[in-house]
């Protein structure tokens, strides 16, 4: 059941690209509230690889909830949020004028197929939930490892419902959440973990060329990008 709700969901998100206005104020609302602790976690992870002078991009930003966190817990010197919804950065840009991290914080509009940014210059790549909404994820991932710096990693997050349920059982404690409802809200908001070892996303991460790899935890699904950059030769 939960499978073709997913499949379902993944093929409508995918097809429009970037949320309006009344759907982007829907999600600030709910979805967000029940994925907060999501936003913690990744921060707190991201924490042992980012320091205070480093620049941060927070892809799929959305309403900005993962950069503040990101400022709030990290202290980087900024982190520059991209998004391709005019609505999720106007809400961003409310919420980080709230926030009293405004000039530690950017935004960006652009699509992550083709970010408008130079080469090597972030320190860390960090996208939660945005994977599923992705088209051509393939060009993503080039676009991730094009531009980190040497030595950098892009970390992609998503909710996997079809994870053992012990791991269910964990993820619900540490949010906090029913069990039922976690499982509902990766059905709705993520990608299955069959999708990393077989499905598209697998096929994708192989065609882009990039170093990567996937690991699991509890009920995220993560892929771990680092830049490959072209060998010198000398003759």
């Amino acid at each position: 059941m939960l499978g073709a709700v997913n499949r379902l969901f993944v093929r409508l998100q995918r097809r429009v690209q970037g949320i309006p206005r009344g759907s982007a104020q829907l999600y600030e609302r709910l979805a967000t509230r029940v994925i907060e602790r999501m936003y913690v976690y990744v921060a707190r992870s991201a924490c042992s690889k980012i320091g205070f002078c480093d620049v941060v991009l927070d892809v799929g930003c959305g309403v900005g909830s993962l950069s503040m966190k990101l400022r709030e817990f990290c202290g980087p010197q900024l982190v520059v949020g991209l998004d391709i919804s005019r609505a999720m950065l106007r809400l961003a840009k409310k919420n980080f004028d709230r926030s009293g991290f405004r000039g530690n914080l950017g935004l960006v509009q652009g699509d992550a197929h083709a970010m408008p940014l130079r080469d090597k210059c972030f320190k860390m790549v960090l996208s939660t939930g945005t994977l599923h909404h992705i088209r051509r994820p393939e060009e993503v991932f080039r676009e991730c490892g094009r531009v980190l710096r040497e030595g950098g990693e892009a970390w992609i997050y998503e909710f996997s419902f079809d994870a053992p349920e012990e791991a269910v059982r964990r993820t619900a404690k540490a949010f906090d959440k029913p069990a039922f409802l976690v499982k509902l809200v990766a059905a709705l908001h993520g990608l299955p973990r069959s999708a990393y070892s077989s499905g598209y996303i697998a096929e994708a991460l192989s065609k882009s060329g990039v170093k990567y790899s996937v690991e699991f935890e509890d009920m995220l699904t993560k892929i771990v990008i680092s830049p490959r950059r072209p060998v010198k030769t000398f003759t």
